[in-house]
C-alpha cells in the first residue's frame, strides 16, 4: 500500500481531499497525525474529510497488507 498523492495537499478542517496511490482502495483505516478519520472509497482513490487541527501532519493508510509510508499534509486555518 502506497500513497502517491493527496489532492489538494493542504486544506482547512471539513474540506474533502482525495488520496490516490497503490492499493489504497483496500484501506481499513486512515490517519491524519494520530487522528483516525472516516473515508469513502471512490474507485481506486479515497475521499477523506480533513479533521480539526492545524499545521503539517503525517498521513497514513492501513489495510490488511500493512501500512503505507508517511505522506505530509498541511491542515490550514479556515
Amino acid at each position: 500500500m502506497r500513497i502517491d498523492s493527496i489532492l489538494p495537499n493542504q486544506a482547512p478542517p471539513g474540506q474533502s481531499v482525495i488520496i490516490q496511490g497503490d492499493d489504497v482502495e483496500a484501506a481499513e483505516r486512515v490517519f491524519f497525525g494520530d487522528q483516525e478519520v472516516s473515508f469513502d472509497v471512490d474507485g481506486q482513490a479515497l475521499l477523506v474529510t480533513v479533521p480539526d487541527g492545524a499545521g503539517t501532519v503525517d498521513v497514513t493508510v492501513e489495510g490488511a497488507d500493512g501500512q503505507s509510508d508517511l505522506s505530509s499534509f498541511t491542515i490550514t486555518q479556515s
